[in-house]
């Protein structure tokens, strides 16, 4: 997070005690054009900012330029376009000629405001700071610049729900417009969840669905396809004896991908962590000293995939010539790990993109009911973790 006094530094502002008090809201930052705004840091963080503006490059003409120098009112440039009032050809190709010419840009953002609207959405994550959740806050942003929004970020610390009802206050007072939840631990949802959704507010869940909710729009990955497509390759090595380090019980990408492996795994030990590398090395000290006997891993994610190599490595047993291990999400460190981990690739970027777009093309609708859930493909990546299973 980008802290006020280095906003102010940048902008070359000295008085960062009178220009940041302790309890504001939503504020203009400054005047200089590369600051968009900013959101006290102790509740949310926001928003986002521009490249430094060069100078020496043209500027865009403003509405106004455009009007004077065709000759016509700014309703006119207006009408031109939007198309809702008839304007002669002559006078909407000479408006649009300077319009080409000197590369005016209708304002989205002010058209919204000036019709009540405020322009922001919101995304609701367990943990701003954990790499799954930065990957979707990233295609959520990438998508809302692109369509002129702009976007609160809401840390719900794993579902608090004292922070929950912090930020869907802001969408029941229409601060924001809509918002993108994640779930973190549970498939039942929170009571705020529960409320704001009867309220027919404009949400869209990524990554996770939650029970009870199945009118609600989601993203969400191919989990059991991609966790079946693992399961074959252990099969196609040899595998028969596998054990599950799964995630929280309740989540429905930990069913959907604890359902895909036992279908070639049906009597596979099934243990619980909590996405963590430590839970991962946990459950399989656990299993070891219960002697439990395997030679597959499947780790519902990478992180608790990877603590499983490690304390299979302490343990003297070699990955994969003795226990082959597969995880799922193919995160950065599954490619430069050694051995590189057998996975599955989701695509957590295109999640919080496509979560953004179903948002705001329900808002631009005015209504969420058209809006259809999407499930996006994964695909089996192959290294040296898995291996034929030892024989003898």
């Amino acid at each position: 997070m980008l802290e006020a006094n280095r906003f102010a530094s940048w902008c070359g502002h000295d008085n960062t005690g009178t220009l940041f008090p302790a309890d504001f809201a939503l504020l203009p930052l400054c005047k200089a054009p590369r600051i968009v705004g900013f959101i006290d840091c102790k509740s949310f963080c926001i928003v986002g900012y521009s490249e430094p503006v060069d100078d020496a490059s043209p500027k865009p003409w403003t509405m106004q330029q455009i009007a004077a120098a065709a000759g016509v009112s700014m309703t006119t440039v207006s009408h031109t376009l939007s198309g809702k009032r008839p304007v002669s050809s002559a006078t909407a190709l000479r408006i649009r000629g300077l319009i080409d010419q000197f590369g005016y840009v209708p304002d989205a953002g002010a058209r919204r405001l000036k019709s009540g609207r405020s322009g922001m959405i919101g995304l609701a994550v367990p943990d701003i700071s954990h790499w799954y959740f930065g990957r979707i806050a990233r295609g959520v942003e990438e998508m809302a610049n692109e369509h002129d929004f702009g976007l609160i970020i809401c840390s719900t610390s794993n579902s608090d729900p004292r922070r929950e009802k912090r930020y869907f206050n802001l969408l029941r007072t229409r601060s924001i417009e809509g918002l993108i939840y994640t779930a973190s631990r549970e498939i039942s949802p929170t009571d705020e969840l529960m409320s704001i959704s009867a309220s027919s507010s404009p949400i869209v869940l990524a990554d996770e669905g939650v029970a009870g909710l199945s009118r609600v729009p989601s993203v969400t990955s191919l989990n059991s396809a991609g966790a079946r497509e693992l399961g074959r390759h252990l099969r196609d090595l040899g595998h028969t004896r596998a054990v599950i380090v799964a995630g929280f019980a309740g989540l429905h990408s930990t069913i959907e991908r604890v359902a895909g492996i036992r279908e070639s795994f049906p009597d596979a030990v099934v243990v619980h962590g909590d996405f963590e590398v430590q839970s991962g090395y946990d459950r399989i000290d656990e299993l070891l000293a219960q002697g439990v006997e395997f030679t597959a891993v499947f780790g519902c994610n990478d992180y608790m995939a990877v603590g499983a190599m490690r304390r299979l490595h302490e343990a003297g047993l070699r990955v994969p010539q003795d226990v082959s291990v597969v995880g799922f999400d193919d995160v950065d460190i599954a490619g430069v790990i050694t051995p590189g981990l057998t996975t599955v690739r989701q695509d957590m970027l295109e999640i919080g993109r496509r979560s953004a777009q179903l948002l705001i093309e329900g808002l631009d609708a005015g209504s969420m009911r058209g809006v259809e859930s999407v499930a996006l493909p994964v695909e089996m990546i192959v290294r040296g973790s898995t291996g034929p299973v030892a024989r003898g």
